[in-house]
């Protein structure tokens, strides 16, 4: 049995490691995983029937793939062609995009910080809406790039003007900063929890030079993550909240491209492996 690792050329070279660790993980379980990079695929219609080329030969469709990238017309070819992708299109669509996230969790009752939505060519015929100090995204932006602690008006006009992106989501200020949680998820499990901090930076990502522990999830907020999960159809994801003054969960974002060396660095759970053996059991379902 034979699946597709979808990368951008970019985004596999900077995670090689991780990139063995999948490879690995897949013969462990008993099927291959074949790297392709989104940037020599090509897609397309013929005689009525959705196909695709890679490197300008046509491919037989895999049993799987796997989305290491982020491409909904990409993710939406492969569910055309009916290859089971993980994560979905649906799912990628929802938590790639900030404001998305927000729309669609607000329903379940989560804790969520108040969270507007903008375009970067109207923003300044909405400023009364805004209020400061508050905190500037990229609708779409990871890692926690594209962050932006605003005080007031003249920054937030400056910053936005010398943006690169066009969708803008404004939110308050969490009442603990340099502080957040990363919870694990595969399908319908909670596979574990990583606190991230920062001393120095009000972003608490680990990419960014902050630290990180294993977190015991409490009854309540075991429960809190299981209603988002019971609710959509993930693979495997990683939920980001944020504290409130209480040390109460709020919702910060959802990652679909999800990264897992804070896990690995303070614990001995093999993510990859146990994600490999869910999509055994996926396809042979």
């Amino acid at each position: 049995m034979i699946g597709w690792l979808i990368y951008s050329e970019a985004d596999a070279e900077r995670n090689r490691t991780y990139i063995d660790w999948l490879v690995i993980g897949a013969l462990e379980n008993g099927f291959e995983l074949k790297l392709l990079y989104t940037d020599d695929i090509v897609i397309g219609t013929r005689n009525g029937v959705n196909i695709l080329y890679y490197r300008g030969k046509e491919l037989s469709k895999p049993a799987f793939v796997i989305m290491r990238t982020i491409s909904q017309i990409l993710s939406s070819h492969f569910e055309e062609m009916g290859i089971r992708t993980f994560n979905n299109q649906a799912i990628s669509t929802m938590v790639n995009h900030k404001f998305l996230t927000h729309q669609k969790l607000s329903r379940l009752g989560i804790p969520m910080l108040d969270t507007f939505y903008y375009k970067k060519s109207t923003i300044i015929k909405s400023l009364d809406t805004v209020h400061f100090p508050c905190v500037l995204k990229n609708c779409t932006g990871r890692g926690g790039s594209e962050v932006y602690f605003i005080n007031n008006q003249e920054e937030l006009l400056e910053i936005v003007q010398n943006s690169n992106f066009d969708e803008l989501l404004i939110q308050n200020v969490a009442e603990q900063l340099g502080r957040d949680l990363r919870v694990f998820i595969i399908g319908k499990e909670i596979i574990a929890a990583v606190l991230r901090y920062s001393e120095k930076d009000f972003r608490a990502n680990f990419s960014l030079g902050g630290g990180a522990m294993l977190y015991e999830l409490s009854r309540n907020e075991k429960e809190l993550i299981q209603k988002i999960v019971d609710h959509f159809d993930f693979d495997f994801v990683g939920i980001d909240f944020m504290f409130d003054a209480n040390n109460q969960l709020i919702l910060n974002e959802i990652e679909d491209v999800v990264g897992s060396r804070t896990l690995y660095t303070v614990s001995d759970i093999d993510i990859v492996s146990l994600y490999m053996k869910y999509i055994k059991e996926q396809i042979n379902c």
